[in-house]
């Protein structure tokens, strides 16, 4: 099984946005390194402090892609020397398994607002946000009755959340009371390429998929038939 790495994930959600294309690894190594992040330190000119940048560099995208054509994820032209995607539904299973919703952080909190207003409130806000599983699946499709939201946000900014829930009669929760979830996440580009539907931000498409997968049931329904729209373009 191929690893995935915090740096791996923005590369394959790069690769996923573009899984109807072909592209090089030079391609795949720029477009990646766009997206600000958290692991390596890079000083910038005229900058006194180190920004963090999350993309891999060439070498360990060499590596990465090689790994991936291995496992029959992608195929390669060698007349081209371009990478297309084989398998895009066995990548987003792949991030499913990397990073299972269950073993998210999440601070939970109990909205006395029902759904649909509970939505709006986060959208509000005006923080950065993504809603994924069945906050961002039932924005696609309607299939299941849920007082249930879950929400990126970004890491950093919990402080910020918390006073402005409280400033609308949420309430801390305990897991099993809660009906409103926000996953704090250094990962930018859940945000930076979170979908527009009807007006909400909803996390990174594969993410969302991977999100529905692994949490199961219902919600493991909603990703076979989201993923099959997907994998069409017909989302």
């Amino acid at each position: 099984m191929v690893e995935l790495t915090e740096k791996r994930i923005v590369s394959l959600l790069w690769v996923l946005k573009n899984k109807g294309k072909k592209w090089s690894i030079s391609e795949l190594q720029r477009g990646a390194a766009k997206t600000p992040g958290k692991d390596d330190a890079i000083y910038k000119k005229n900058m006194r402090f180190p920004i963090m940048d999350l993309a891999l560099t060439y070498g360990p995208t060499f590596t990465f892609v090689k790994e991936l054509e291995n496992s029959g994820f992608i195929t390669k032209d060698t007349k081209a020397m371009e990478y297309g995607v084989a398998r895009a539904d066995a990548l987003v299973k792949m991030i499913s398994l990397a990073r299972p919703f269950a073993s998210l952080k999440t601070l939970n909190y109990h909205s006395p607002l029902e759904f649909s207003k509970t939505l709006k409130m986060v959208q509000e806000s005006k923080f950065s946000y993504a809603f994924t599983v069945f906050a961002g699946s039932e924005l696609y499709r309607q299939y299941v009755k849920t007082d249930q939201v879950n929400v990126y946000i970004k890491e950093g900014e919990e402080e910020k959340w918390n006073n402005y829930l409280l400033s609308k009669n949420c309430l801390k929760a305990q897991k099993s009371q809660a009906n409103l979830f926000l996953i704090p996440t250094e990962q930018e580009v859940f945000f930076k390429d979170a979908a527009k539907v009807k007006g909400y931000s909803v996390a990174p498409i594969p993410i969302l998929l991977s999100d529905l997968l692994s949490f199961g049931g219902l919600a493991e329904e909603q990703a076979n038939f989201l993923m099959e729209e997907w994998l069409n373009n017909r989302l």
